[in-house]
Formats: C-alpha cells, structure tokens, sequence
C-alpha cells in the first residue's frame, strides 16, 4: 500500500514566516505533509482548528482547501494553487532556490518554518490508502521520531547532491509514521483491520498474493485460525468479507497495472488472480463503470 503511494518528484516547499502570516492552501492535491521546524502554526480547516507546535507533522488528505497561520482567524495573506504555485495576496513574498529547494515567506529566517511537502497524483493502491484517512491527521511533538526530523532538518538547511531523493525518502517515511498513528482511530477499512493481528495476517495474504484462489477457509489455515471466527473478525474490522476485499484488491492491481504498463489484458488477468481476461474485463467494466481498455485510454491521458 504504502509503495503504490511512493513519492517521486514531491513538490516540496520550505515555508519562513514572522507573524502576521496565512497562508490559503488550495493545491487539490491527493495528500500533503506539513512538518512545523520551528516556532507554532494552525491548521484551519471547515470543520478542523488545530494548534500545531514545533515537531508536530500533520497529514492532510482529499484535497480539501485549508489555512496554514500564525492565528486561527488571521485572514490569508498568501495562496498556494495547483502546481505549488504561490500567489502573495497582501505583502511581497521572498523566494530563493538553493540546490532545487524552494524556500518561501516574508522573513528569510522567520519565527515560524514549516515544510510542505505535496503529492501531486497518486497510483490506484496509492489513492486506496489515501481513501483511509481522514481529512487531517495530526501527529504532536514526540510521535515521530525527532531523529529522522532531525535529518528532514539538516537536509532543508543545506540541500547537497540528490536532496530532492533525500526529502522524498524522509517524507514517505513519515508519512508511513502517520498512517501507523491513524490506523488506531481509522474509520472500519483495511487500515483499521491491520490493528488487528489476524486481520492484519489475512491482509497480508491477499495482497501479497492476489493471483491465488484464496477462500476464507484457505485464509484460516494459514493463519490456524478457525473460518468462523476469521471471517467475524475481518468483516467487523474492514467492513466487507474477505472475499469482496480481495476482489475489490484485484480490480486496483488492474486498473494500477492498466494506468502505467503496457502490458495485455490476459498477462494482468493472470496476475491479479483472474482466469481469462475475459472474466477479468467483466468484473472490471462493472466496478470502474468502463471497459479496460477505456480507462486505459483515459488514464494515459491525465
């Protein structure tokens, strides 16, 4: 799951404020990261206002339009669009690359920094993790680990050779850090069910490997748990039976393997676990609402 999510090419902006400063975020992007550096900001959403002090890194997912400032009701000074483009709305902004990396703000060295870091597009699986968040998930100070911001730090500081790889890597990494926190709290979905050991097992198996013909009976036994009680537990924690979920698992390893392979339809049917490519051309044109090769189409051209 996490892979499909994968960064590459993160957009990634370093943010330097001194108050008074707001900033209007409306990029649409699947998922962004914003790791405060230093000083405090909040995070104001329609139905959100959280305080977000120096460690604390939060999730923001679904696109929705949200405010980044210095106070909760401070009317926005600048705007960030689609592309990370940044659009000062009251005062001149500063902004420097250094090695790649694009510092912005109104101060070169303001109380306040914060790093943003924006998935611009995400795979199928990726988009399937995605849609298990919340719209903000929030981590304090102390949840993830000071030593790799420390590293997110130094690297901002004095970007070297391949920094842009560096910042994607440390980035995806605490993203990972996020999703574990969420996954205690996540609404009933694969993300919820990999709190429970069994459940989490049974996960495992099927994405792992689709291409089997994988039954509730034959997830119990490899995991020594009985039918029963496997199915009970996975329906209450993902919300659908094991057997939904792994359909519905082989149809986003197609439409992923359809959006960037040029592989045929029969070679993906036999990979996701489908019999013919005919079989697998019917269960997808009934999920996704078009044909295989539709969406292909489509997909190459977005």
């Amino acid at each position: 799951m996490v892979s499909g999510l994968r960064a590459r090419g993160l957009f990634s902006l370093r943010i330097s404020m001194a108050p008074p400063w707001s900033v209007d975020i409306d990029d649409g992007a699947p998922l962004s990261v914003i790791a405060v550096d230093r000083g405090a900001a909040w995070l104001v959403g329609d139905d959100a206002r959280i305080r977000l002090e120096a460690g604390a890194v939060a999730l923001v997912a679904h696109g929705p339009r949200y405010l980044v400032a210095d106070d909760p009701g401070r009317a926005p000074t600048v705007r960030i669009g689609p592309g990370g483009t940044c659009i000062p709305l009251t005062e001149s902004m500063r902004s420097t690359t250094h090695r790649g990396l694009l510092t912005w703000g109104n101060h070169d060295d303001g109380a306040d920094q914060l790093l943003v870091g924006t998935y611009a597009s995400a795979s199928q699986v990726g988009r399937h993790l995605v849609e298990q968040l919340p719209v903000f998930t929030v981590l304090p100070p102390g949840e993830v680990d000071e030593a790799l911001l420390g590293l997110l730090r130094r690297e901002l500081a004095d970007p070297r050779p391949g920094h842009s790889f560096v910042i994607d890597r440390l980035l995806d990494v605490v993203v990972c850090a996020a999703i574990r926190a969420a996954a205690h709290t996540a609404p009933t979905g694969w993300l919820s069910g990999s709190v429970d050991d069994t459940v989490a097992g049974a996960l495992d198996l099927i994405h792992d490997a689709p291409e089997r013909p994988w039954t509730v009976a034959a997830l119990a036994a490899e995991l020594h748990v009985s039918r029963a009680g496997l199915a009970a537990r996975f329906r209450d924690a993902v919300g659908e039976p094991p057997g939904r979920y792994l359909t519905l698992w082989r149809l986003t390893l197609a439409a992923d393997a359809l959006a960037s392979t040029a592989d045929g339809l029969e070679a993906i049917a036999r990979r996701v676990g489908y019999g013919s490519p005919y079989a697998l051309s019917a269960a997808f044109t009934r999920h996704h609402g078009v044909s295989p090769s539709q969406y292909r189409r489509t997909a190459r051209l977005t």
